[in-house]
């Protein structure tokens, strides 16, 4: 309580000198970049840290379209100016816009790039072209601070302003310009240098769930690709496809096609509709010998073996890639000519392993129904089929890195095997139905694994071996020589 009247009024002359005290207005200090503030108590806290993020805070936020264009287009673009065509895709109801690569109109929205070399401040409603919803300006730029918005062509700096159309109105818009090239592989630096695949070839037989995959891989490492399939995409692939329900009716080599242009621009690639059989050899032939490495991943057995002849006869290595039936596991061989077992090997050897594959279409079901009863149609999911096609690529990376710098090295060591086998689950009717499950202990086989097997090729076989010679020893049969070429005598020799 006061004592006085004179006493309440001295209080409140001191409250009041207090709060002018402490109240100080704050003030931003352009050199250090921090808001600076006055406290006689703790001249620590006479200092305020505000970041970007916290300004966030201090009003409502405003929701900006971003406009994504890359600097290798425009660097392409400028000296055709003063006027040139530039499609965006259009995302999330106007949210982002993002350059249409390779020039791709379909689909797109229609914008422009205008050249103003003499940097004039031209209006942006009289520049472009009449049916524009993005519209942006190259100017040349004289700051020596390099910016996000900048690009330099020959020995002139560029900056890029955008602006998108909105009720008839120009608007500026948050424009980036990204270094495509530079960026696109930057997350494998460290690894190894991209560009060391780039001149590599690899021809990819099969675009279904496994191998389409497998050709995005090869996309993201940068690598050449030839595609061969004659298949087009129907609803029941969608489920274990990279392909969508709006590629139905496409072939699937078209489908590929696009979606590595949209992993990589930079990537060079051919496509083939056309089923790998005795009538397309030729054809097939001629691929092979452009090519570093192959990748089998067709399901029909005949083309199988006409792959690997062809392969074994240009001396030309490959990979191939099978499930079981259900996708309960699946299997990888490497096939080496001179160095490993081939494919015809691995069936005279290996029947077993052979036939046990996945029966996931109609069509298949009907190749491989049996006279008195039908074959089920069995297919396995996606991701079941995902370890076999991730285990090609990493074969196929060791393989064309070899000789070349990578911190990848240490897989050569353990990538030696000619044959490799996946178990997905134990499957109840196979061999693998008693492995003990998977929290059983580090010892044995068990299930979520890879095994490299060795297996040494058959010396009779008749594509990568000496079937006539190996027979008739077997048989204990004499050869003659009759034109250079061996023929065996019906006498047995004693």
């Amino acid at each position: 309580m006061f004592t006085s009247e004179a006493e309440r009024v001295r209080r409140i002359e001191e409250n009041r000198t207090r709060g002018n005290r402490v109240g100080q207005p704050l003030k931003w200090d352009p050199t250090t970049k921090r808001i600076v503030g006055f406290s006689h108590s703790d001249p620590d806290r006479s200092t305020l840290d505000i970041t970007s993020s916290d300004m966030e805070h201090f009003g409502p936020r405003r929701n900006t379209p971003i406009v994504t264009t890359y600097a290798e287009t425009l660097k392409k673009k400028i000296p055709q100016g003063p006027v040139v065509r530039y499609p965006f895709y259009r995302w999330d109801g106007g949210d982002a816009y993002t350059e249409a690569l390779n020039d791709r109109e379909s689909g797109c929205i229609p914008g422009s790039l205008s050249i103003d070399t003499q940097d004039s401040k031209q209006d942006i409603a009289s520049s472009g072209m009449p049916d524009d919803q993005i519209r942006m300006i190259a100017i040349p730029d004289s700051d020596p601070k390099e910016s996000a918005t900048q690009v330099k062509v020959a020995d002139r700096r560029w900056r890029i302003d955008g602006y998108l159309k909105n009720n008839d109105n120009w608007n500026p818009v948050e424009l980036q310009v990204i270094p495509l090239k530079e960026d696109l592989f930057s997350r494998t630096r460290g690894l190894f240098e991209t560009d060391v695949l780039s001149h590599l070839r690899t021809l990819i037989g099969g675009l279904g769930s496994g191998g389409a995959p497998i050709s995005l891989e090869f996309a993201k490492l940068g690598l050449s690709q030839i595609l061969m399939d004659h298949d087009r995409i129907e609803v029941a692939n969608v489920v274990r496809h990279v392909a969508g329900l709006s590629d139905v009716g496409r072939y699937k080599t078209k489908v590929m096609a696009e979606k590595i242009r949209d992993k990589n621009p930079y990537a060079d690639f051919e496509t083939h509709e056309v089923k790998i059989s005795k009538e397309t050899e030729g054809l097939l032939r001629e691929l092979v010998r452009k090519v570093d490495l192959g990748i089998c991943a067709v399901d029909d057995p005949d083309a199988r073996l006409i792959w690997n002849r062809i392969f074994v006869e240009e001396n030309k290595p490959y990979i191939m890639a099978a499930t079981f039936r259900r996708a309960y596991g699946g299997q990888v061989l490497f096939v080496q000519p001179g160095k490993t077992l081939c494919y015809q090997c691995f069936r005279m050897g290996l029947p077993e392993a052979v036939h046990d594959r996945e029966i996931s279409s109609a069509a298949q079901a009907q190749r491989y129904a049996y006279s008195d009863r039908a074959v089920a149609i069995e297919p396995g999911l996606s991701n079941d089929i995902a370890p076999i096609s991730q285990m090609v690529v990493k074969l196929a990376i060791q393989f064309l890195l070899a000789g070349k710098s990578s911190t990848l090295r240490s897989l050569d060591e353990d990538l030696t095997a000619p044959w490799y086998l996946w178990l997905n689950r134990r499957e109840a009717g196979t061999q693998y139905e008693g492995l003990p499950p998977l929290t059983g202990g580090m010892d044995g086989m068990c299930i979520l694994r890879w095994y490299g097997i060795p297996r040494e090729p058959d010396p009779a076989c008749p594509c990568c071996g000496d079937f006539v010679g190996a027979t008739a020893a077997d048989e204990n049969i004499q050869l003659i020589e009759q034109d250079s070429t061996a023929f065996m005598t019906a006498e047995v020799q004693s």
